[in-house]
């Protein structure tokens, strides 16, 4: 996945996330070690803080991008002159 998206941040979830340093190293490990130089410039890669949050967290970032965005206003109904209501 490091490959084909190259992102700049990498943030484990989960059960797994407790063991924060350990886990992060072992990540970094695998990463700098089988994905491709380019790929491996400038991602961030953390263990998450909200633990068993995160999903939720995400969900809501998610779901306010899509609903406050561009595409989101644009389907807002359109106030007509003379509508009262």
């Amino acid at each position: 996945m490091v490959h084909l998206f190259s992102p700049r941040s990498i943030i484990l979830a989960g059960p797994l996330s407790e063991l924060r340093d350990g886990l992060v190293s072992a990540v970094r490990a695998a990463v700098y070690q089988r994905a491709l130089p380019l790929a491996t410039r400038k991602p961030t890669i953390i263990a998450t803080q909200l633990k068993d949050r995160s999903g939720l967290h995400g969900g809501i970032a998610l779901a306010t991008r899509d609903v406050f965005g561009p595409a989101g206003i644009a389907r807002l109904p359109a106030d007509e002159p003379g509508a009262e209501g």
